[in-house]
């Protein structure tokens, strides 16, 4: 889609403080775009950022703010807002998918509709050159015609729905989904189950789980991610009685104070039902999915760098 269509009664300071929320919000990520503004860009959003005045919340309160600021301008009609609201809560992958190929101009819309987090995410993913382009758009952008921002909003309704039902795969994969689910004993049941009823149909669903052993394919900075997220007493019970070569990824990418305190709660735990120690594993791969979809965790294994402080 080409660049939506502007009315010339454009809102410049709206268009500044969005962007001065904006930037706040992404922090250090900030820094390519800031390299790129001309010195009046620069010192126009300083002295839009200053306004804002101090956050004690840092980030997660300029997002907060940045939302509420551009809430006003989002379109009213319940199509219109859902499909912005879809979005936020899409995949960074995804995201980026949809908005690689289109012009900066569309991409500044999109910023100022999508949540402050999701706006973030999204700049993080795209080509540096577009996403400085788009930011400088952003400055200027005004109010868009309302039969260009309903045609534009269609597009993105078809889009998500078309990529909605792709992303649900085949047969294969939504067993394998549900596989993800089982303990290890009715996971060893239903697949031997499958391959007797259709030969070799168990090996395909097989190879498309996602199971606790397979978290150790994660990059140090996925693992850390991980680690950082999960609930500490579901994470002990987890690592319960882990395979040796699991539990050594874990503990190789703690440090070795933090190690040791988790090996000393798994000590302490005693014997576990197996069945608590299968459902704390779920939980753990669920949240690595859903890491995954937020685009904290890359599913081909790139995460965002990180360091790991003791």
């Amino acid at each position: 889609m080409s660049a939506l269509t502007l009315t010339r009664e454009t809102a410049p300071a709206d268009g500044l403080m969005r962007s001065a929320r904006l930037m706040r919000a992404l922090g250090p990520d900030a820094a390519p775009i800031w390299a790129e503004l001309s010195k009046s860009e620069v010192q126009a959003l300083t002295a839009a950022m200053d306004t804002l005045g101090p956050s004690a919340d840092g980030e997660s309160e300029a997002v907060n703010q940045f939302m509420a600021a551009h809430q006003r301008l989002r379109k009213p009609a319940e199509t219109g807002a859902s499909v912005w609201r879809l979005l936020s809560e899409t995949g960074t992958d995804t995201l980026a998918s949809l908005f690689a190929g289109e012009h900066a101009q569309t991409v500044a819309l999109a910023l100022s509709r999508l949540s402050g987090e999701a706006a973030a995410r999204l700049l993080r993913a795209l080509p540096p050159t577009l996403s400085i382009d788009a930011m400088q758009r952003l400055l200027n952008l005004g109010p868009i015609h309302p039969a260009a921002l309903a045609a534009f909003e269609t597009k993105l309704a078809a889009q998500l729905s078309a990529g909605a039902e792709a992303g649900q795969g085949s047969g294969h994969e939504r067993v394998a989904r549900i596989f993800d689910r089982l303990d290890s004993r009715s996971e060893k049941t239903f697949l031997a189950a499958l391959d007797h009823a259709q030969p070799g149909a168990g090996d395909k669903v097989r190879a498309l789980m996602f199971t606790f052993d397979d978290l150790t394919s994660l990059d140090a900075a996925g693992l850390q991610t991980l680690l950082s997220a999960a609930d500490r007493a579901v994470l002990v019970v987890a690592l319960k009685g882990a395979r040796p070569d699991t539990a050594a990824v874990f503990f190789v990418n703690m440090t070795q104070r933090a190690g040791d305190l988790l090996r000393e709660e798994i000590a302490s735990l005693g014997p576990v039902r197996r069945s608590e120690i299968e459902t704390a594993r779920q939980e753990v791969v669920a949240l690595a999915r859903t890491l995954m979809q937020r685009g904290d965790i890359r599913a081909d294994g790139q995460a965002h760098d990180d360091e790991l402080v003791d």
